[in-house]
């Protein structure tokens, strides 16, 4: 698993003050003279749209503005960190994160953007343990467990990455990509028979899925189950029966069928997506 998985925009700005400067009056050349909170939400939520529209370096101006006029709203400063590891900024990231858990060291979203911040500088050992209180903070955080289980995977501890991401599954299962995560280890790990449920529920959640049905029968396959590999081949071509690499599998697997060839030879790939490493 290359890298760190996908983290949410911290967007959560629980101030409503009971009057606002007009958003058409924030100007980006006007001095800071005192605190202003509800000023620092309007230019927060500018920078959130920024974020939305692609435009990082807006967004770092707004949301810096923002944490101007209130240095203690923590979400601001989150939103900025985030931003600034989107940028590889990464060291200024969990510069902005330390500032931030002395606003509010119960904040599951500081560790777990620290976390992620640490794995992008491929510091997975370091990246443990503010993952892990994030995930202490908040149990129902299923990113924590994601982040969690790419660190582990990255230090080569599977097992315990495995476990990670069964309990992200937990908290979200129609998840196909930390289930492909999943299959993955097992597959790797030799755990064969787990890996085919997984696949198995990738093919569930989405009948279309070539890669699902292709893996599941490369697995049956090594298994030397080749009924089994032809039904899910049988079952990807009815899906798709312009595949040629699903109907050189089909004539692979029949021939050694009739053989009694337990090894068909099929490539641990798939048409448009193979097993990831």
């Amino acid at each position: 698993m290359a890298g760190a998985l996908v983290l949410m925009l911290f967007v959560a700005a629980l101030y409503e003050p009971p009057a606002k400067p007009d958003a058409d009056l924030l100007k980006n050349d006007q001095p800071v003279s005192e605190r202003d909170p509800a000023r620092a939400v309007l230019y927060q939520g500018r920078g959130i749209q920024f974020v939305k529209d692609g435009k990082l370096e807006l967004a770092l101006d707004q949301f810096h503005r923002a944490a101007a006029y209130d240095p203690l709203n923590i979400s601001v400063v989150i939103n900025l960190a985030y931003v600034l590891d989107k940028l590889g900024r990464y060291q200024e990231a969990i510069d902005e994160l330390t500032g931030a858990e002395k606003i509010d060291s119960h904040n599951s979203m500081v560790y777990l953007n620290w976390g992620n911040s640490l794995i992008n500088m491929k510091k997975y050992e370091e990246a443990l343990e503010p993952l892990q209180k994030a995930a202490d903070l908040d149990p129902s955080n299923q990113l924590a467990y994601v982040n969690l289980g790419a660190a582990l995977n990255n230090l080569g501890r599977y097992r315990e990455a495995a476990a990670k991401f069964e309990k992200a599954i937990e908290l979200d299962p129609k998840n196909d990509a930390i289930i492909l995560h999943l299959a993955t280890i097992w597959t790797n790990l030799g755990e064969l028979d787990k890996a085919i449920v997984l696949f198995g529920r990738l093919i569930e959640l989405d009948p279309k899925n070539l890669s699902a049905y292709y893996n599941c029968a490369a697995l049956y396959e090594k298994q030397g189950n080749l009924d089994a590999a032809i039904e899910k081949i049988r079952a990807a071509i009815k899906v798709d029966s312009d595949d040629t690499t699903l109907r050189e599998a089909l004539s692979r697997l029949l021939a050694a069928k009739a053989n009694r060839n337990p090894s068909a030879n099929i490539p641990s790939a798939s048409p448009g997506q193979g097993l990831a490493h």
